[in-house]
Protein backbone atom coordinates (compact mmCIF):
# COMPACT_ATOMS: atom_id res chain seq x y z
CA UNK A 1 0.00 0.00 0.00
CA UNK A 2 2.57 2.61 -0.93
CA UNK A 3 1.42 5.94 -1.15
CA UNK A 4 4.01 8.02 -2.98
CA UNK A 5 2.72 5.82 -6.40
CA UNK A 6 -0.48 7.20 -6.40
CA UNK A 7 -1.01 10.16 -8.80
CA UNK A 8 -3.76 12.78 -7.16
CA UNK A 9 -3.92 15.73 -9.32
CA UNK A 10 -5.09 19.34 -7.90
CA UNK A 11 -3.93 21.81 -5.16
CA UNK A 12 -1.58 21.34 -2.33
CA UNK A 13 -4.65 21.03 -0.20
CA UNK A 14 -6.23 18.64 -2.24
CA UNK A 15 -2.89 16.34 -1.90
CA UNK A 16 -2.76 16.69 1.90
CA UNK A 17 -6.32 15.72 2.45
CA UNK A 18 -5.55 12.93 0.39
CA UNK A 19 -2.68 12.01 2.18
CA UNK A 20 -3.82 11.75 5.64
CA UNK A 21 -6.88 10.61 4.96
CA UNK A 22 -4.50 7.42 3.81
CA UNK A 23 -2.36 7.55 7.15
CA UNK A 24 -5.52 7.83 8.73
CA UNK A 25 -7.01 4.28 7.55
CA UNK A 26 -3.82 2.76 8.02
CA UNK A 27 -3.36 3.65 11.33
CA UNK A 28 -7.37 2.23 12.10
CA UNK A 29 -5.79 -0.58 10.13
CA UNK A 30 -3.72 -0.93 12.66
CA UNK A 31 -5.37 -0.11 15.61
CA UNK A 32 -7.52 -2.83 14.50
CA UNK A 33 -10.18 -0.35 14.53
CA UNK A 34 -11.10 -1.25 11.10
CA UNK A 35 -9.57 -4.43 9.69
CA UNK A 36 -8.93 -3.95 6.18
CA UNK A 37 -8.46 -5.98 3.20
CA UNK A 38 -7.64 -3.66 0.47
CA UNK A 39 -7.24 0.21 -0.08
CA UNK A 40 -7.75 1.08 -3.56
CA UNK A 41 -7.26 4.75 -4.65
CA UNK A 42 -9.16 6.26 -7.40
CA UNK A 43 -11.38 3.82 -8.26
CA UNK A 44 -13.16 3.48 -11.40
CA UNK A 45 -17.03 2.54 -11.03
CA UNK A 46 -20.36 2.61 -13.02
CA UNK A 47 -22.39 4.42 -11.84
CA UNK A 48 -26.39 3.72 -12.84
CA UNK A 49 -28.40 6.26 -12.85
CA UNK A 50 -31.86 7.04 -11.40
CA UNK A 51 -34.09 6.52 -14.26
CA UNK A 52 -31.99 3.42 -15.31
CA UNK A 53 -31.68 4.93 -18.70
CA UNK A 54 -28.18 5.53 -19.21
CA UNK A 55 -25.17 4.82 -16.60
CA UNK A 56 -22.02 6.84 -16.11
CA UNK A 57 -17.92 6.61 -14.83
CA UNK A 58 -16.90 7.54 -11.73
CA UNK A 59 -14.30 7.54 -9.56
CA UNK A 60 -14.03 7.08 -5.25
CA UNK A 61 -11.24 9.05 -4.24
CA UNK A 62 -10.61 5.56 -2.06
CA UNK A 63 -12.15 2.12 -2.13
CA UNK A 64 -12.16 0.19 1.24
CA UNK A 65 -12.66 -3.36 1.34
CA UNK A 66 -13.01 -4.83 4.71
CA UNK A 67 -11.76 -8.50 6.03
CA UNK A 68 -15.70 -8.92 6.66
CA UNK A 69 -16.14 -8.18 2.99
CA UNK A 70 -17.53 -4.30 3.33
CA UNK A 71 -16.90 -1.85 0.61
CA UNK A 72 -16.42 1.75 2.08
CA UNK A 73 -16.16 4.51 -0.06
CA UNK A 74 -14.36 7.87 0.41
CA UNK A 75 -14.72 11.15 -1.64
CA UNK A 76 -12.41 13.63 -0.46
CA UNK A 77 -13.23 17.24 -1.16
CA UNK A 78 -11.63 20.43 -0.34
CA UNK A 79 -13.76 22.63 -1.76
CA UNK A 80 -17.04 21.50 -0.92
CA UNK A 81 -20.56 22.39 -1.86
CA UNK A 82 -24.28 21.57 -1.38
CA UNK A 83 -24.87 20.82 -5.02
CA UNK A 84 -21.04 18.81 -5.39
CA UNK A 85 -21.98 16.90 -2.58
CA UNK A 86 -25.71 15.85 -3.70
CA UNK A 87 -23.73 14.91 -6.85
CA UNK A 88 -21.71 12.38 -5.14
CA UNK A 89 -24.13 11.02 -3.73
CA UNK A 90 -24.86 8.80 -6.60
CA UNK A 91 -21.92 7.09 -5.61
CA UNK A 92 -23.23 6.11 -2.05
CA UNK A 93 -25.68 3.51 -3.75
CA UNK A 94 -22.59 1.43 -4.80
CA UNK A 95 -21.19 0.75 -1.65
CA UNK A 96 -22.36 -0.29 2.20
CA UNK A 97 -21.02 2.81 3.17
CA UNK A 98 -19.87 6.16 2.17
CA UNK A 99 -17.45 8.71 3.40
CA UNK A 100 -17.12 12.28 2.77
CA UNK A 101 -13.86 13.87 3.63
CA UNK A 102 -14.22 17.59 4.37
CA UNK A 103 -12.39 20.62 6.00
CA UNK A 104 -13.41 20.95 9.56
CA UNK A 105 -14.68 24.43 8.67
CA UNK A 106 -16.41 23.84 5.65
CA UNK A 107 -20.22 24.10 5.12
CA UNK A 108 -20.19 25.66 8.91
CA UNK A 109 -23.55 27.15 7.98
CA UNK A 110 -24.84 23.53 7.90
CA UNK A 111 -23.68 22.00 10.91
CA UNK A 112 -25.80 21.35 14.19
CA UNK A 113 -24.96 24.44 16.33
CA UNK A 114 -22.17 22.99 19.34
CA UNK A 115 -23.63 24.93 22.02
CA UNK A 116 -27.35 25.96 22.76
CA UNK A 117 -26.98 29.42 23.60
CA UNK A 118 -28.08 31.15 20.44
CA UNK A 119 -29.68 28.16 18.46
CA UNK A 120 -33.14 29.32 18.29
CA UNK A 121 -32.27 32.75 17.44
CA UNK A 122 -30.28 31.58 14.26
CA UNK A 123 -31.12 30.23 10.80
CA UNK A 124 -30.42 26.86 9.90
CA UNK A 125 -29.74 25.63 6.60
CA UNK A 126 -30.78 22.19 5.56
CA UNK A 127 -29.24 19.31 3.79
CA UNK A 128 -32.01 17.15 1.88
CA UNK A 129 -33.75 14.27 3.33
CA UNK A 130 -31.93 12.31 1.15
CA UNK A 131 -28.68 12.86 3.27
CA UNK A 132 -30.43 11.12 6.29
CA UNK A 133 -29.06 7.37 5.34
CA UNK A 134 -27.45 5.64 8.25
CA UNK A 135 -24.74 4.39 5.97
CA UNK A 136 -23.52 8.21 5.67
CA UNK A 137 -20.95 9.50 7.26
CA UNK A 138 -18.63 12.40 7.29
CA UNK A 139 -14.78 13.07 8.44
CA UNK A 140 -13.87 16.79 9.43
CA UNK A 141 -10.28 17.20 8.81
CA UNK A 142 -8.29 20.21 10.51
CA UNK A 143 -5.35 21.23 7.91
CA UNK A 144 -3.83 23.15 9.89
CA UNK A 145 -3.78 20.75 12.60
CA UNK A 146 -2.69 17.90 10.32
CA UNK A 147 -6.23 15.70 12.46
CA UNK A 148 -9.44 14.66 12.07
CA UNK A 149 -11.66 16.29 14.41
CA UNK A 150 -14.60 14.93 14.04
CA UNK A 151 -15.82 11.20 12.80
CA UNK A 152 -19.45 11.08 12.65
CA UNK A 153 -22.94 9.83 10.82
CA UNK A 154 -23.58 12.91 8.33
CA UNK A 155 -27.33 14.12 10.06
CA UNK A 156 -25.43 13.94 13.65
CA UNK A 157 -22.80 16.73 12.17
CA UNK A 158 -25.10 18.74 9.39
CA UNK A 159 -28.49 19.81 9.64
CA UNK A 160 -30.65 17.08 7.57
CA UNK A 161 -34.39 17.81 6.39
CA UNK A 162 -36.43 14.76 8.33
Amino acid sequence: MAFNKIKIEGNNKTNAMHLHCFHELNKMHVRNELPLKFIHPEQTVILSSSQGLSSRKGKFDFLVETLKGKLIGFEVLTRPSKGKMKEKLAYANEVDEFVFVLPHDAMQFYQKPKTKVFHKKCRLNYFGNEFSSSSLKVWLFNLRDGRFTEKASFNKVFCVKK
